[in-house]
């Protein structure tokens, strides 16, 4: 008898733990990885809104080859320190297919050796360093345009289509805010400008720019550059207003974010801003996009380019994996198979042989009435 009860206990365990297992087959689980609290906390709770968007949408539609997707989530806090030791935790864990981050280049440079050394696919929604395709990493690919391409397009919407000849450039002291400054430097007085001032900042811990703003209205700038995202730029522009230095302000893609104008009201109205996505686009898939996303956020907030690449780079993975990238290895064949491709609410995403994305342009927003609008093109 207790023979028996005993051997029926067993086989009850072994069908729980069995069915535990099976269920446990049925997710595909990968990691989101980006700043989720710090300075740009904006940014990765952006990425979290649109994975999550995406995975609910993929998940109801019955998920991939059966199987539900499901993530965990990294904060990195853009410190590239924090990057690698979560890459350290995330390469322990056989189960993650792939991580889809980071957001900064900073970050993606210093953890991809660990990752790639544990075979796992890196698919980054937002870096745009040029050296992270330089790098010979098989296991990396990007959605989002290289700084040395929208750096060009970036000074030639300064000096060509706004008409500035006098800029100053103020930039965040990361791998990210040097090499597009470094662009600019270049790209700039290629264009016809001229560069009256370079000065950098320590974006964890400034942010009292009177020092670089006095140097700036001194040299005789009209027009800064921003290299360090919503906050610096909401900042700069309070601080000029209080300084009496009416001065334009452009800003690269961080700034494009709705934080800008919640955090600097009146101040940033007029400064413009480069992005790879434009959250009024009134294109059908764009625009359902949009409605979904502010309908689906805590926030009801509009998406910019953080929500609306990270939910593509769902989508992209879900493309990958339902052409052969059932696991890490094939993953990252499939994403380099020069067949794949997705047309996503960012443009249309296909790689070249270094994982940099082909055949994207990116955009201009300006700040007016409160809100960012489409800024069309005239002269470039």
């Amino acid at each position: 008898m207790r023979k028996s009860i005993a051997l029926s206990l067993f086989t009850l365990i072994f069908v729980v733990m069995f069915s535990i297992s099976c269920f446990a087959a049925e997710k595909i689980l990968f990691a989101v990885v980006g700043p989720m609290t710090g300075d740009g906390a904006a940014m990765g709770q952006q990425m979290l809104v649109g994975a999550e968007l995406a995975i609910k949408e993929i998940n109801e539609s019955g998920g991939v080859h059966g199987k539900e997707f499901e993530f965990v989530v990294g904060d990195d806090q853009m410190n590239p320190n924090q990057a690698v030791m979560l890459a350290q935790k995330f390469s322990t864990n056989k189960d993650i297919l792939a991580i889809l981050g980071p957001n900064n280049s900073g970050c993606a440079i210093s953890a991809l050796p660990t990752y790639e050394k544990a075979g796992i696919p890196m698919i980054s929604p937002l870096t745009s360093n040029p050296k992270l395709t330089t790098l010979g990493h098989k296991n990396f690919v990007r959605i989002y345009i290289k700084d040395d391409t929208q750096s060009f397009i970036l000074a030639k919407f300064v000096v060509t289509e706004l008409g500035f000849k006098n800029v100053g450039i103020l930039w965040e002291n990361t791998d990210y805010g040097k090499g597009v400054d470094d662009l600019m430097i270049k790209y700039i007085p290629e264009l016809g400008g001229k560069i009256l001032g370079d000065e950098s900042f320590v974006g964890a811990t400034e942010k009292d720019f009177s020092s670089q703003i006095t140097k700036f209205k001194g040299a005789g700038v009209d027009c800064i550059l921003n290299i360090g995202g919503y906050t610096v730029g909401a900042l700069l522009a309070m601080q000029c207003r209080n300084l009496g230095y009416n001065v334009q302000i452009v800003g690269e893609a961080g700034s494009s974010n709705p934080k800008l104008i919640e955090i600097g009201g009146e101040a940033v109205e007029g400064t413009y801003a480069i992005t790879n996505f434009d959250p009024y686009d009134k294109r059908p898939k764009q625009a359902k996009f949009i409605a979904d996303y502010q309908a689906f956020s805590k926030l009801k907030e509009l998406p910019g380019e953080w929500g609306a690449h990270t939910y593509d780079v769902v989508y992209v993975l879900k493309k990958a994996i339902e052409m052969g990238g059932t696991n890490r290895e094939k993953l990252i064949e499939a994403l380099h198979n020069p067949d794949f491709e997705y047309d996503g609410v960012t443009g249309f995403i296909k790689f070249d042989q270094y994982g940099d994305v082909l055949g994207k342009n990116p955009i201009f927003l300006k700040v007016e009435n409160g809100k960012f609008v489409n800024y069309t093109l005239t002269k470039m």
